[in-house]
């Protein structure tokens, strides 16, 4: 029992990359109420590493390549579905057909479950892919690419899901939330708040970094989170897994949005 409390730590950081990216991570580990909390208290690492893989991408195609804005653009918004292997995008598209079917809570829920995708959660995504990729070729355009805000941004929305799952009322007792919240206590939330906090400031000692900035993207993801919450709870009657993945994807494509709206006052 105490050697597998001790591994726990490492473990729980396995599993987040194994569960939350596309890594080929071939390593058998249980999922269990030891390494579950340090699985979700990981989130916020996991973010950090798929802003610093694309940060990496972006400064290979303009060392090796000399990309324009649009391909720079293109790497950034490619890299963050690649890295995910769409898994959120999934929970979008469900939560959209479920959401503009107009039907009654429980027909909801069967929806969500449902594997199909029905032509509101298409049409859904394809205005979410592109209103991300229009904001991110206006912002690199303008703008050029700051490596601060594609660390911000995923650490900031896996922070959030991390916190909606250990807080928030679960819709129903099963799926993938449900078995992830019988690990999980209210006192989980100091470690992806901390590990978030952490990787947050890590920019202002290794790079420049705009407080002003940083500050209104945690301000414009309370706004978001207030109004998700009511959402979820009014039309869903709490959280899901699937609801978890589109606050994600809705979630970064307010912070792009922020992002623009900063530099479009600053800068100008």
């Amino acid at each position: 029992m105490k050697k597998a409390k001790l591994r726990a730590p490492f473990e729980g950081l396995i599993l987040a990359f194994q569960f939350f990216t596309t890594l080929p991570i071939r390593r058998e580990i249980s999922m269990n109420e030891h390494t579950i909390p340090w699985m979700i208290g990981s989130m916020p690492i996991v973010g950090a590493a798929v802003g610093g893989a694309t940060i990496a991408l972006v400064h290979a195609a303009a060392t090796v390549f000399d990309a324009s804005a649009l391909i720079t653009s293109f790497v950034i918004w490619i890299s963050f579905i690649c890295w995910t292997g769409g898994l959120h995008l999934d929970g979008w598209t469900d939560v959209s057909d479920a959401y503009f079917s107009y039907q009654s809570m429980e027909k909801r829920h069967e929806i969500l479950k449902d594997p199909r995708v029905g032509a509101f959660g298409v049409l859904s995504l394809v205005v979410l892919l592109v209103a991300k990729a229009v904001f991110l070729v206006d912002v690199t355009h303008r703008f050029g690419v700051e490596a601060v805000w594609l660390i911000w941004i995923p650490v900031l929305s896996r922070l959030m899901m991390a916190l909606f799952l250990v807080r928030l009322p679960l819709a129903r007792k099963d799926g993938l939330a449900y078995f992830l919240r019988q690990s999980l206590k209210q006192k989980h939330v100091i470690l992806p708040l901390l590990t978030a906090l952490f990787l947050l400031f890590l920019p202002f000692i290794f790079m420049h970094g705009d407080w002003m900035l940083l500050v209104l993207l945690a301000g414009g993801w309370f706004i978001f989170l207030i109004v998700f919450i009511r959402f979820a709870q009014k039309e869903f009657g709490g959280i899901t897994g699937d609801l978890l993945g589109a606050c994600l994807e809705g979630g970064e494509l307010w912070s792009w949005i922020v992002v623009w709206c900063y530099l479009s006052i600053v800068m100008v």
